[in-house]
Order: C-alpha cells, then sequence, then structure tokens
C-alpha cells in the first residue's frame, strides 16, 4: 500500500484554508450583527443622556470612564464590553438588560 503523503498534506492545507474562511466570514456576520444592535442601544443611550441634559463629561464623571473614551463610544464603529454598556446605562438612571432568545436567523 502506498499513502500519497504530499497529496494527503495539500489536501489537509486546502482544507484547513477553506476552514479558515469559513470560520473569518462567519466571525466578521456576528460582529455586523452585534455592531447593529449595539448601534441601537448606544442611540437610546445618547438620547436619554440628551433628554436629561447631560454632556459626555458627566458621563465620563459619573463613570470613571475617560471622555476621549465616551466621544469614540458613542461615535460607533466597535462593539463596547457589556461592562462599559452598563456604566452608561447607569450614569443616566438605566439599566441593561440581557435575554438568550431564539436566533431569527441562521448566522
Amino acid at each position: 500500500m502506498i499513502i500519497d503523503i504530499e497529496g494527503n498534506r495539500k489536501d489537509y492545507e486546502q482544507e484547513r484554508e477553506a476552514r479558515q474562511r469559513r470560520l473569518l466570514a462567519y466571525a466578521e456576520e456576528i460582529q455586523k450583527i452585534a455592531l447593529g444592535q449595539t448601534d441601537q442601544l448606544l442611540k437610546e443611550l445618547i438620547d436619554e443622556r440628551h433628554r436629561l441634559g447631560m454632556t459626555q463629561q458627566d458621563i465620563s464623571d459619573i463613570t470613571g470612564i475617560l471622555p476621549s473614551n465616551i466621544a469614540r463610544l458613542e461615535a460607533g464603529g466597535r462593539v463596547p464590553t457589556l461592562v462599559v454598556l452598563q456604566k452608561y446605562a447607569a450614569a443616566v438612571g438605566k439599566h441593561v438588560e440581557l435575554r438568550l432568545v431564539e436566533q431569527e436567523q441562521s448566522v
């Protein structure tokens, strides 16, 4: 019995690369979904901050988060940690509530 080591190696490398591409695409899709959900939450928090007449500096003073980080948070584009969202929400008299639900669509 002859074993084609080089052929097996090439097959393995191709499958590994394909798997990495699938995982990257999956991670990017999850990031997009999380960013969309976070953007909506941030919009609500910013609206509440404005409604209360608070500035970013006020939020910074209450939370201990640097004003520059508050500005970047409000600008969006990144998914903040849950701790940061909870601190911001608490500063405007709210809390973040998490729920585990069935996915509406497959990622």
